[in-house]
């Protein structure tokens, strides 16, 4: 996002905004100041989602394009390591985590559009309610998905020793745990005090 969307974008709300001035008590200062501040927020959180998509996806594809090779391998060469069948089960989990990553890299991006709506309270009141509320989906699904996905991953790809059922359950158990603290240690340094910053914003134009 260039200065000059930025630029645009302020001067857009603040259009809209200060038809409403007269009903508000904030200044013409304070509020440039509130339009300001939120915009800049939104516009870094974008810029941050835009590039994340773009490598996500990279990842993404570029696993699900190993996976099918590994399958194709597995087909001709039935020796080598798990059997195709087998293989296809794990194969098809992994595809799956990696589809609905790309699905969350995609929906973040678009929680911090900036063009939510005509007025600056409404965008921050959706952006804030609809990010909460992909941080619980997305540590939901994933408190599932983990698991299955680095179980998958051990059963398909360390096959040159014979790990016991009940240890490869306890590994995807801690790998999921530090996926997830690692994740949330992740949010709490990038997101939580942006979107606290927005919810402080909120709260000003909200005063009466």
């Amino acid at each position: 996002m260039d200065n000059m969307e930025l630029d645009d974008f302020k001067a857009h709300w603040n259009t809209i905004q200060q038809q409403e001035l007269k009903q508000q008590k904030h200044t013409s200062e304070t509020l440039n100041h509130i339009i300001m501040n939120a915009t800049n927020t939104l516009g870094q959180l974008h810029e941050k989602n835009v590039y994340w998509n773009k490598l996500g996806k990279a990842i993404c594809t570029a696993l699900i394009a190993v996976l099918l090779l590994s399958l194709v391998e597995r087909y001709f060469f039935p020796d080598k390591g798990v059997a195709f069948g087998e293989a296809t089960v794990y194969v098809v989990i992994m595809i799956i985590y990696a589809l609905v990553t790309i699905w969350f890299y995609n929906r973040q991006q678009n929680i911090f559009t900036i063009y939510r709506s005509e007025n600056l309270k409404e965008t921050l009141t959706k952006t804030i309610a609809e990010f909460k509320k992909f941080y619980m989906l997305m540590n939901l699904v994933y408190l599932f998905l983990f698991p299955v996905y680095y179980y998958a991953f051990i059963k398909l790809f360390i096959t040159y020793w014979a790990i016991p059922t009940n240890v490869v359950l306890i590994i995807c158990g801690v790998l999921t745990i530090a996926s997830l603290i690692g994740s949330h240690i992740y949010y709490k340094i990038k997101y939580f005090g942006r979107i606290a910053s927005l919810e402080a914003d909120l709260a000003e134009l909200n005063e009466e």
